[in-house]
């Protein structure tokens, strides 16, 4: 996928090997559903702790071009189109998820910022861990 040729040739194999090969095209369904479980902007906002914005532009410069070549080589409109219970569950739990991800951001920014005292450093802790379980949990197989 990384070098897709300007005429298109390339696109064309692809298309052809994820209707022909069921491993390339498990490969791809799976990458497409992690896509979708993704969420960019929060991805950006867990990214910015890292107080390196060339390696969050990075990062997120993949995430647009991998997402824009699968559903290039599918032929999908859009992540999941094809997959319907799954793409109606990812639906349904990404606001419960993207909770736990903004309490969990929370948690990392005041720990980094190392404000909190004896207890509520604990408190803090407990925060993170249960919101890496539940965040997991939430994405499944993604997380």
């Amino acid at each position: 996928l990384a070098a897709v040729s300007s005429d298109g040739s390339d696109l064309a194999e692809l298309r052809e090997a994820y209707e022909t090969w069921p491993l390339f095209a498990s490969l791809l369904d799976n990458a497409e559903m992690s896509l979708a479980k993704a969420d960019r902007s929060i991805a950006e906002r867990y990214l910015a702790l890292g107080g390196r914005p060339e390696l969050t532009e990075t990062v997120l410069a993949e995430y647009d071009r991998t997402r824009s070549l699968v559903l290039a080589v599918t032929g999908h409109e859009r992540l999941l189109e094809n997959r319907k219970v799954l793409s109606r569950a990812v639906e349904l739990r990404n606001p419960y998820v993207d909770a736990l991800s903004h309490l969990q951001l929370r948690a990392l920014k005041a720990l980094r910022e190392d404000a909190a005292d004896g207890t509520e450093r604990e408190h803090l802790e407990d925060l993170l861990l249960l919101t890496v379980n539940g965040v997991a949990a939430g994405l499944q197989n993604t997380g």
